[in-house]
C-alpha cells in the first residue's frame, strides 16, 4: 500500500487477527484491482482512519479489543464532508449478537455487514460499493475545499471592497439581480443618517423627494427589466432634513452566460452643481429671453412636421401677426404660394441635418402685403431653429442700384451717341449752309421771269430746309439745339394741342385726357415740348395700326432719393406726362434701343428714327429726363419728366405777325467793313456772297491766325463773323483776342449749337444760328451794329 493509493480514496484497510480472513481477503481484492493492506490492531486502525482512506474490512471479533475506544474516537473526529464506510464480517445472524456488540458497531456509524463464511462475490460488490461512495465523499470534499477558497475570497474581495467605499465621498450600494438592496457603504448612512440595515431591501424608497419618488422607481424598474445602466437625478433627503439633488447611477455585473449577477450603484451629490447649474440656466434663459424680445430679426421655432412651436415678438412688429395666430400652424401659411415649394424642398435638407442659409422668401404680412426675408435655418433635437431678416429695403435698394447703373450705362451711352450725333449734325450743317447761301445767291442773279429755273430753286431750298430740319433734331438729341425755356402751364398747352394730335393720328384712334388738378407750370420750351408730344402721338398711332386708345396723363410728382437714383434726377417735384398707347409693345431688347438715334422698328422710307432721340434730348436739356415702359401684345407708356418752373406761367397770347425781312439793307443802314472768318471753304464762300449781295465790303480768313493777321492789317473793319468749330483755335478764342486789340468791336458767332459757348459771354455780341439765311444774317447785323 502506498500513501498515494492512501489518499486517492481507494485502499482498504483489512483487520482480522485471527486465521487467514486477512490474507484471503486482500488477495481477493488485489487480485481484482482494488488496493488492500493489512494492519495488526485497532489501534494501527485507528491511526490509519487519519490517512484518508478508502474503506475498512474488519471482522466482528477485532472490535472486543481494548482499543477499540482509539478507533470511536478516530471515526467521530473525521471531518464534516468525511463518513468512512465499514465492511464488518459477522459470525452469524444478528439473534447472536451481544448489546456490546452492536453498540461497537454501530459506533462505526456507515458500516455494512457480511456474514460468514466470506464469499468473493459478496465481498467484491461490497468493497466497490464502500469505494464508490467514499469517492463521492472525497469529490464533496473537492468542492467544498473549492468553495471555502472562494468564500474567502469573496471575503477578502468584499472586505477590501467596503474599506475602500467605506473611504470615499460617494455613497456605494449594491443589490440583488432582483433589485433587492443589501448593502450601503457608510457615506450612505452618514448622509441620509439612518440606522445601520435600516434601508435594506425596499426600505430605502421613504427617503425620496415626493415629487421624484415615483419618476426613480420608473427609471429603476425599466434598468431591472432591461438591463440598462441606470443613471437619474433625484433628491434625496439629507440627515439634516434637507432635500439635496443626488445623481444616481448603476451598472449590472454579468456572469459568463451573460446573466446579471448584482448590480453596483452610487449616489453623488450634486446639490450645489445643480442650484449653480439652474442659476446658469435662469441666466441663460433670462438672456435668452431678452435677445428672443428684443431681436431685431424673426425668431421661429418649429416641429420637425413643420408646425410652429413658437414665435418671437418681432413677428407681430413686422408682419402684425400675434403669436397665437401662428403657433400650431404649418410654417408654409404665410408664405407666397410661389415660394412654398421651395420652401419645402429647404426645410427637407433642415431636418436632415443639412443648415440653410440666406433663403430668400416672400413672407406674407398681415395687412396682405409681403416682405422679402432672408431665412438661416438649422435643426437641434427634433426641432428647427430659423432666425429670418426682413431685407425688403436692402433687396428695394439693390434693384434699384442695378436699375441706376443700367440707367447710367444707357445715358452714357446715349451722351456717346449724342456727341457723335452732334458732330455729324455740325458738319452737315456746314454743308448745309453752303447749298442754302448758295441757293440765295443763285436766287438774287435769277431772271424772275424764267418760272422753270425759280421752281427748281425752290424745290432746292425746299430740301434744304428740310436736311435743317433733320439736323435740329440730330442737334436735340444731342443736347445742341436752342431752346426758348419758360414756365409753360401745360394743363392748359395739352387740351389745346388735342385737336392738331387728332388730325395726325386719325378719327380710330380715341383721345383721352387726364390732367390732374393744381398741375404747377413745367420749365420747358413750349414750342419743343409741342412737336415733343406730337411725335409721342405718331409714334403711339404706327403702334396701334391706326387703331386703339391713346391715353395722355399730367401730374405732379414727387421724386425721393432713391427713385432719383434710378431716373438719373435730382430729388424733387416735377412735372410728368404720360403717353399711354394700346399698341403692339416692345419686348426688352428693343425698349432697350428705342431712344438711339436712327433706330426704328418701321419699314424702309417710313420713318428716320429721331422722334424718340428728340424727345430724350428735350427731357435732359431741360432738366429732367425720359423713361419707357412697355409690355408686348399690352402697350407703350413714355413718362416725360420736367421740371416745376420757379414762376407762374405768363398767360397765353396770340403772337402778332412778324414783318417779311429783306436782303437790302434797311434805309440808312450804312455799307461796312466784315471780316468773314470759316475754315470751311464752301461755308466762307456763301457767306461772302451774302455779306456782299447785302452791299457790304468782306475780307476773307480761312483760319483764325488768318484773321489775327488781317485784323491788324485792316484797321477799317467794322465787323467780325466768325465760325466757332475751327482748329487750333475756335471762334471764342478768336473772339477774345480780338477784343483784347480792340475791346468795342462787334463779333457774330456762327455756329450750329444751341447754347453759347463757353467763354463767350464778353466777347462776342449775338449767335448766328447755321444754317443761315440773308433775313437772319441781316437781323444778327442789325442787333449788334
Amino acid at each position: 500500500m502506498t500513501a498515494h493509493e492512501a489518499m486517492s480514496g481507494r485502499a482498504v484497510a483489512i483487520l482480522a487477527p485471527r486465521g487467514r480472513d486477512a490474507s484471503v481477503a486482500r488477495d481477493l481484492l488485489t487480485g481484482e484491482g482494488i488496493a488492500a493492506f493489512v494492519v495488526d490492531s485497532l489501534e494501527q486502525l485507528a491511526a490509519a482512519v487519519q490517512d484518508d482512506l478508502g474503506a475498512v474490512l474488519l471482522t466482528e471479533e477485532s472490535l472486543a479489543g481494548p482499543e477499540e475506544a482509539a478507533l470511536r474516537k478516530a471515526v467521530a473526529a473525521q471531518p464534516i464532508w468525511s463518513d468512512l464506510p465499514f465492511i464488518v464480517l459477522t459470525n452469524g445472524g444478528s439473534g447472536a449478537r451481544t448489546d456490546a456488540t452492536r453498540a461497537r458497531i454501530d459506533a462505526l456509524g456507515n458500516a455494512v455487514l457480511i456474514a460468514r463464511p466470506l464469499h468473493a462475490d459478496t465481498l467484491l460488490r461490497a468493497a466497490r460499493s464502500a469505494l464508490d461512495a467514499r469517492r463521492r465523499q472525497f469529490e464533496a470534499r473537492l468542492r467544498m475545499d473549492e468553495l471555502h477558497r472562494r468564500e474567502a475570497d469573496l471575503r477578502e474581495s468584499e472586505s477590501k471592497f467596503h474599506a475602500i467605499t467605506d473611504f470615499i465621498d460617494q455613497m456605494v450600494w449594491s443589490t440583488l439581480p432582483d433589485g433587492y438592496h443589501d448593502y450601503y457603504n457608510r457615506r450612505w448612512y452618514e448622509f441620509t443618517g439612518m440606522p445601520d440595515g435600516s434601508t435594506d431591501g425596499e426600505a430605502w424608497n421613504g427617503v425620496f423627494h415626493p415629487e421624484d419618488q415615483d419618476r426613480a422607481w420608473d427609471s429603476w424598474r425599466h434598468s431591472l427589466e432591461t438591463g440598462d445602466p441606470y443613471e437619474i437625478e433625484y433628491r434625496l433627503r439629507h440627515r439634516s432634513g434637507e432635500y439635496r439633488w443626488v445623481l444616481g447611477r448603476a451598472q449590472p455585473v454579468r456572469g459568463e452566460d451573460g446573466a446579471i449577477l448584482r448590480w453596483y450603484g452610487t449616489c453623488t451629490d450634486i446639490h450645489d452643481e445643480v442650484l449653480a447649474r439652474d442659476e446658469t440656466l435662469a441666466r441663460s434663459r433670462a438672456e435668452r429671453d431678452v435677445l428672443w424680445n428684443g431681436a431685431r430679426d424673426l425668431f421661429a421655432i418649429i416641429g420637425a412636421d413643420g408646425v410652429y412651436r413658437d414665435v418671437n415678438p418681432r413677428w407681430t412688429d413686422v408682419l402684425g401677426y400675434a403669436p397665437d395666430e401662428l403657433i400650431g400652424h404649418h410654417f408654409d401659411v404665410v408664405i407666397h404660394d410661389e415660394d412654398v415649394p421651395r420652401a419645402h424642398e429647404k426645410f427637407a435638407a433642415v431636418v436632415a441635418d443639412r443648415p440653410i442659409f440666406d433663403l430668400l422668401l416672400r413672407i406674407r404680412r398681415k395687412d396682405g402685403g409681403y416682405l422679402e426675408v432672408e431665412w438661416n435655418a438649422g435643426k437641434d433635437g427634433d426641432s428647427v431653429f430659423a432666425s429670418g431678416r426682413d431685407v425688403t429695403e436692402r433687396m428695394r435698394r439693390k434693384a434699384a442700384l442695378v436699375a441706376s447703373e443700367a440707367a447710367l450705362r444707357q445715358s452714357q451711352k446715349l451722351e456717346t451717341i449724342g456727341q457723335l450725333t452732334g458732330g455729324v449734325a455740325h458738319d452737315f450743317n456746314n454743308l448745309l449752309m453752303a447749298i442754302r447761301s448758295s441757293l440765295d445767291l443763285l436766287g438774287s442773279r435769277l431772271d424772275p421771269d424764267d418760272g422753270r429755273a425759280i421752281a427748281l430753286l425752290d424745290n432746292a431750298r425746299t430740301a434744304a430746309m428740310r436736311g435743317a430740319s433733320l439736323t435740329q433734331r440730330m442737334l436735340a438729341f444731342a443736347r445742341k439745339q436752342e431752346l426758348d425755356a419758360a414756365a409753360v402751364d401745360v394743363a392748359v398747352l395739352l387740351p389745346g394741342l388735342k385737336d392738331l394730335i387728332a388730325r395726325s393720328i386719325g378719327p380710330q384712334i380715341a383721345i383721352e385726357l387726364q390732367i390732374s388738378p393744381d398741375v404747377p407750370p413745367a420749365f420747358v420750351d413750349a414750342n419743343q415740348l409741342e412737336m415733343a408730344i406730337l411725335n409721342l402721338a405718331v409714334n403711339a398711332r404706327d403702334a396701334m395700326d391706326g387703331e386703339g386708345r391713346l391715353e395722355i396723363g399730367l401730374a405732379r410728382t414727387v421724386v425721393n432719393e432713391a427713385e432719383g437714383a434710378i431716373l438719373s434726377l435730382k430729388p424733387g417735384a416735377y412735372v410728368r406726362i404720360d403717353v399711354t398707347d394700346t399698341g403692339a409693345g416692345m419686348d426688352t431688347a428693343t425698349l432697350a434701343q428705342a431712344m438711339e438715334p436712327f433706330f426704328t422698328t418701321k419699314g424702309v422710307g417710313e420713318g428716320t428714327g429721331l422722334g424718340l432721340s428728340m424727345v430724350h434730348g428735350l427731357a435732359a436739356q431741360s432738366g429732367g429726363t425720359f423713361r419707357m415702359d412697355s409690355t408686348p401684345g399690352v402697350g407703350t407708356t413714355a413718362k416725360l419728366y420736367l421740371p416745376v418752373a420757379a414762376t407762374p406761367a405768363a398767360p397765353a397770347t396770340v403772337p402778332e405777325p412778324t414783318p417779311a425781312l429783306t436782303r437790302e439793307p434797311s434805309a440808312g443802314a450804312r455799307a461796312l467793313t466784315v471780316l468773314a472768318v470759316d475754315d470751311d471753304v464752301l461755308v466762307l464762300m456763301g457767306t461772302v456772297g451774302l455779306l456782299e449781295d447785302m452791299g457790304h465790303a468782306v475780307i476773307e480768313a480761312s483760319s483764325a491766325h488768318e484773321a489775327l493777321n488781317l485784323f491788324e492789317a485792316h484797321p477799317e473793319i467794322d465787323l467780325v463773323v466768325t465760325d466757332q468749330a475751327m482748329p487750333k483755335m475756335t471762334g471764342v478764342e478768336l473772339a477774345s483776342n480780338l477784343r483784347a486789340r480792340r475791346p468795342g468791336i462787334a463779333i457774330i458767332l456762327a455756329t450750329g449749337y444751341s447754347e453759347m459757348p463757353e467763354g463767350a459771354g464778353g466777347n462776342v455780341s449775338t449767335r448766328l444760328e447755321k444754317p443761315f439765311g440773308p433775313a437772319d444774317l441781316t437781323r444778327a447785323i442789325a442787333e449788334v451794329m
